[in-house]
Formats: C-alpha cells, structure tokens, sequence
C-alpha cells in the first residue's frame, strides 16, 4: 500500500504456567511459541498484527516441584523441538495468585532466565490466563484464587475477555459481587471453599474446573509490556504461612525477655575484635 511501512518481527517465546498446580493437574506447565509481529503504520495510523503458533507443550509432574526440575523441564521442551534456550527473545510467566512455593518455583527460575539468556520478561496476572479458558456464554464470570479459610482471591470475568480484581473476599462479598454483575459461572480449582460452593448453588450460578495452563499464556499476555527481571514479583493472596507464623513467635515473646548486651552478642564481639 503507498504511504505504509510494515515491520516484522520474528520471536521465540516460552510460556511459563505453575501457579496452582492443583487447579489443572493435567495442564502442561511450559509451551514454546513462534510469534510473529507484523508492526505497520498508515495514513498516520499504528497497527499491529500478531500471528502465534504452538510449537511444543509439557506437563509437569507430581514430583517435580522445584525451581531445578522446572529448569529441566525447559531443557526437554527445547531439546525435543531443537531450540536453544540461546535463541528464546521472550519469556512469560504466570505470577498468581496462587501457591506461595509454586509461584517461588516459577518466578524465580523465569528471572534467572530472561536475566542468563538477556530476552524479554513479561509477567501475567493468573486470572487473566484462566479467562482465556472460559466459554462465552459462561461470562460473566467470577474467578476465584488462592482459597483459603473460607475466603478466595476474586477477579470478574466480562464476555469481551477484560477483568476486575476485586480481591481477597469471604462469601457474604463474594456473592454480592455475583449480584452486582450478573456472574454466570464461578471458576476455581478443588479447594474453593464450601461456603462460596453452597452459596453459588443457592443462586443457581453453575461451578466450572478452572484450567490454567501455559499454552493459553501468550495470549493472556497481549498488551502487556515487557519488566526488567528485577521488578518481577509474585501476587500473593496473602501473607505467605511462614511468615505469619514467625510474625506470632515474635508477637508472642514476653516484653520482660532480657535482649543480648552488645557485648554477649556475636556479631559485636566479632566487630570489637575486628
């Protein structure tokens, strides 16, 4: 066309997916895409055109839940398609909510990636990865993560694919939210607690198996921008258990308890003597 310029841009994307192993423990947990990006700009106008194709998925085993069989799964996916992990421009992950030492796994060996091999990092809000999944004619929808004592994570699905987090609620919030936007369908793994299971059952709202699974990640993905590897954080729900517990062990100890004089303290009598 006169007066247009077009660019292309060739990728090598892995998709990263761990963020609730129990949500979909059939879900592959890695994915190689080819992305094609096709930038032009006419008539003043900025266009862009993606066209992605699935070159390879595994799943993960029961077993392997460690950053170094994360690593080693990467290997194989690559291994079999002969791809280099050299040659990957772009890595995506999953960030949550979900699991704390899921989500530890998965970040942490997506950073020591995109920061070894120097390629793009870009991290994705799980609930939009679960959207992806989601039919139609279940939308509205209410996404629910991360349940736990009888209270979930909640993301607000729409039919055109945006969502709205709400956050951590209990059922009394969560069913308002059913009500305020006319929610169809709830999502969520096995542990949605009982009382938003009795209580979607009253309003007659269907409950659906989320799917979270890393070949529905690039997509999820779209329009978010690349981070430096050293921003990337995982969303927690909630304060992760090992730190509420140490919180109360230190909450709990008595205000009468003598504090190490600096000179009985280690590190003091190692900076005297130093």
């Amino acid at each position: 066309m006169n007066g247009s310029t077009i660019k292309t841009c060739s990728e090598l994307v892995l998709a990263i997916e761990l963020s609730n192993p129990s949500a979909s423990p059939d879900a592959h947990a890695v994915a190689l895409f080819s992305l094609e990006t096709k930038k032009g700009k006419s008539a003043g106008e900025s266009e862009e055109e993606y066209n992605a194709s699935l070159i390879g998925s595994l799943p993960i085993g029961p077993t392997m839940r460690s950053s170094e069989s994360l690593m080693v799964l990467v290997e194989t996916l690559c291994a079999e398609h002969k791809v280099s992990p050299g040659d990957l421009t772009r890595i995506i992950v999953s960030i949550g909510p979900g699991g704390y030492t899921a989500l530890r796994i998965s970040t942490t060996t997506a950073k020591v990636l995109a920061h070894t091999l120097g390629c793009a990092l870009v991290a994705v809000p799980t609930a939009l990865v679960a959207a992806q999944a989601i039919e139609s004619d279940h939308c509205p929808g209410l996404i629910v993560l991360a349940s736990k004592n009888q209270q979930g994570h909640c993301v607000v699905v729409h039919g055109d694919g945006s969502v709205e987090t709400a956050g951590v609620l209990g059922v009394g919030e969560a069913g308002a939210l059913v009500d305020a936007h006319g929610v169809r369908s709830v999502i969520a793994d096995a542990h949605l607690p009982s009382s938003f299971v009795q209580r979607a059952q009253e309003l007659g709202v269907e409950i659906c198996p989320m799917v979270l699974d890393a070949r529905y990640v690039l997509k999820a993905a779209q329009g978010i921008e690349p981070i430096d590897p050293v921003e990337l954080m995982p969303i927690y729900a909630r304060e992760p258990d090992a730190i509420t517990q140490w919180r109360a062990r230190g909450d709990a100890r008595p205000d009468s308890s003598p504090s190490p004089s600096p000179s009985s303290s280690p590190s003091s009598s190692r900076e005297a003597s130093g």
